[in-house]
């Protein structure tokens, strides 16, 4: 009888010890477990942070760039948070596939953690003929003037005509007098700013609401340019009168002058009655301008070609076309006053700083001239982004 309850006890010894030895190690073992994942959590908070850091790198940069669009240096082991952030700028200059892409690479830091990211920005280009015509302070139409459009990539003016899209825009006035049709839109920024004559017509939308514009002025960098690579006089033929020393080029009454392709810099530029500039074949040009331009009556300029290939930007203060004048082209002039006399017809877009049309003179929007791009606006945008 004693020797079996020894033998009992012993067991129930047995067994406690063994489910004390399982309870510490099923303890250890959540401690463990604890521990691990105080760690992954940790990790995973600096892995956050780490992102977050490049993130910053990335966005920082990402403003220098748009303050300068030319700025390249990027950011080393810069601190942040509770870790830092080390920031690369990847251009065409490295990488000629790039193009106009600059790519931002953001790398991120925290204790071992490590993030990166990259942002892929490219410039904003400036569209300076997606208006008929636009005027900084007003435009102004005599008696039976009018406006329309027609696009040159798809075929000629009468086969490609419409009633519209011949938009009109200003931060000041537009007024007219009677019988005037302006075939497109009628925008102006200020308020009560839009007149119409007796009979006058908009046949598009109109506000008096809309945002006002700044006309960027074309760099003096560019002017300069310009002139330093100009092929006056070895890309022109006729007869005509170019003063290399002024840079001043003049036509006689029915004088013709004909430009090859390339880069023009002139001061002036003076057409005498019946002249004409004309362009050789499949010839694309582009004048710079210091000072003014005075078309004689009837003188023409690119008569039926396309006016994407002859492209005006002037300093001057003034563009002045004659009686009976036609001019094929697109004219930038951001402080220009552009007059047209009696009956002139001009096909392209006009920008400038007021525009007047007299009795019976049209204006022929170009639609193909809105793609035309012309430098950036210096600002970048972005466009891609992800994690690497």
């Amino acid at each position: 009888m004693n020797k079996r309850l020894n033998t009992n006890r012993g067991s129930a010894l047995l067994i406690a010890l063994l489910l004390t030895a399982m309870l510490s190690l099923i303890a250890i073992m959540a401690v463990d477990t604890s521990n691990t994942d105080i760690e992954l959590a940790y990790n995973q908070s600096n892995l956050e942070s780490a992102f977050y850091n490049a993130e910053a790198g990335a966005k920082r940069a990402f403003v220098a760039l748009n303050d300068d669009d030319d700025w390249r240096t990027g950011y080393n082991n810069t601190g942040f948070g509770q870790g830092a952030f080390s920031v690369q700028m990847f251009d065409s200059v490295g990488t000629p596939a790039l193009f106009d892409t600059v790519v931002i690479r953001s790398q991120g830091n925290v204790q071992d953690a490590q993030a990166e990211v990259e942002l892929w920005t490219v410039p904003v280009y400036y569209y300076p003929f997606t208006y008929a015509m636009w005027a900084d302070a007003w435009i102004n139409f005599d008696q039976a003037g009018c406006t329309d459009s027609y696009n040159s990539d798809s075929g000629t003016y009468a086969s490609t005509l419409l009633p519209d899209e011949g938009d009109i825009g200003t931060n000041g006035t537009i007024t007219t007098a009677k019988l005037v049709t302006i075939g497109g839109d009628a925008f102006t920024a200020t308020a009560g700013g839009i007149t119409l004559g007796a009979g006058a017509k908009v046949l598009g939308d109109t506000s008096t609401t809309k945002d006002s514009v700044v006309l960027p002025e074309i760099p003096q960098s560019e002017y300069d340019w310009a002139r330093a690579h100009s092929v006056a006089s070895s890309g022109m033929s006729g007869t005509f009168t170019y003063n290399n020393s002024t840079k001043a080029l003049t036509l006689g009454k029915n004088a013709t002058v004909t430009l090859t392709s390339g880069v023009y810099y002139f001061s002036t530029i003076t057409l005498g009655q019946y002249s004409n500039i004309a362009l050789a074949p499949g010839a694309k040009v582009t004048i710079y301008m210091s000072g003014n331009i005075t078309f004689g009556q009837y003188s023409k300029v690119n008569t039926g070609g396309q006016p994407a290939n002859l492209q005006f930007f002037s300093q001057g203060t003034s563009l002045a076309f004659n009686q009976g004048c036609e001019f094929y082209a697109s004219f930038y002039g951001p402080d220009a006053h552009i007059q047209y006399d009696q009956t002139t017809q001009v096909y392209g877009a006009l920008v400038a700083n007021t525009i007047k049309l007299d009795q019976g003179a049209c204006f022929h929007y170009d639609r193909s001239l809105g793609k035309v791009v012309h430098g950036t606006t210096g600002e970048m945008i972005q466009v891609a982004w992800k994690e690497l």
